[in-house]
C-alpha cells in the first residue's frame, strides 16, 4: 500500500467499515456520491477557496478509498465498480487541476500535469506491472526495496497527490504546486522504468 492509502486504511475506513457494511449503502453508492461531491470541489477550485479545497480532497480521498475496501469487505467486487472507481478518479484529477490553475498559472503548465498523470497510469498499468509480475527477482533501489519490505509504496500515487495538493492549498502556492507534480511525475516515471529493466536485464 501506499503511504496516504494505508493511513486511511488502516487508521480511518478499517474501523469504519463494520458499521457501514451494517446499512444498505454499496461500494458503488459512495462512487456515485463522490462524483457529485466532486463539482463541489470544482467550484471552491474555480472561486479560489483554497482552504475549503484543501479539506475537501482529502474528503474525496477518503470515499475513493472506502468504497474499494468496502467492496472487498462485502465481497461485492465487479468490473462495473472498478472501471466506474478509475473511470471517475481520472475525470476528478484531469478537472481538478484545471480548475486550480485557472487564472492561477500558466495552462501549459496545467496540460503538463495533466498528460503526465495519466500518462504515469497508463504505464505503470499497462506496461510496468504486467512485465513486473513476470519477473521472479526485482532489483529495487535502497530506499524503495525498504520501505516495501515495511508493506509501503512510495511514488507518486493519488494519495500522495492529495497530500501535495492539501499543503500547497493551504499555503496558497499554486505554482510550487505543479512545479512539485511534474518534477515528481517525471522522476517517478524514469525511476520506475529504470527499476524495470534494470530487474529484466539481470534475468
Amino acid at each position: 500500500m501506499h503511504v496516504a492509502e494505508y493511513f486511511y486504511t488502516v487508521f480511518i475506513t478499517e474501523p469504519l467499515l463494520p458499521f457501514v457494511s451494517g446499512t444498505s449503502i454499496t461500494p458503488n453508492m459512495i462512487t456515485i456520491f463522490n462524483v457529485f461531491f466532486s463539482i463541489l470541489l470544482y467550484y471552491l477550485a474555480f472561486m479560489n477557496q483554497f482552504l475549503l479545497l484543501a479539506i475537501g480532497i482529502h474528503f474525496y480521498l477518503f470515499f475513493d478509498v472506502l468504497d474499494g475496501n468496502l467492496a472487498r469487505y462485502k465481497n461485492m467486487q465487479s468490473d462495473f465498480g472498478a472501471k466506474l472507481d478509475s473511470i471517475s478518479d481520472r475525470v476528478f484529477y484531469t478537472l481538478i487541476f484545471i480548475f486550480i490553475g485557472i487564472g492561477q498559472v500558466h495552462f501549459l503548465w496545467v496540460l503538463i500535469v495533466i498528460i503526465l498523470i495519466n500518462l504515469y497510469g497508463i504505464i505503470a498499468t499497462y506496461y510496468i506491472v504486467p512485465r513486473l509480475r513476470k519477473l521472479k527477482d526485482i532489483k529495487r533501489y535502497r530506499v524503495k526495496a525498504f520501505f516495501m519490505d515495511r508493506g509501503l509504496i512510495i511514488g507518486m500515487d493519488l494519495g500522495t497527490v492529495v497530500i501535495i495538493m492539501s499543503i500547497c492549498l493551504l499555503f496558497k502556492q499554486i505554482q510550487l504546486l505543479f512545479i512539485i507534480l511534474i518534477v515528481g511525475y517525471m522522476l517517478d516515471i524514469i525511476l520506475r522504468l529504470t527499476e524495470l529493466w534494470r530487474s529484466e536485464g539481470s534475468t
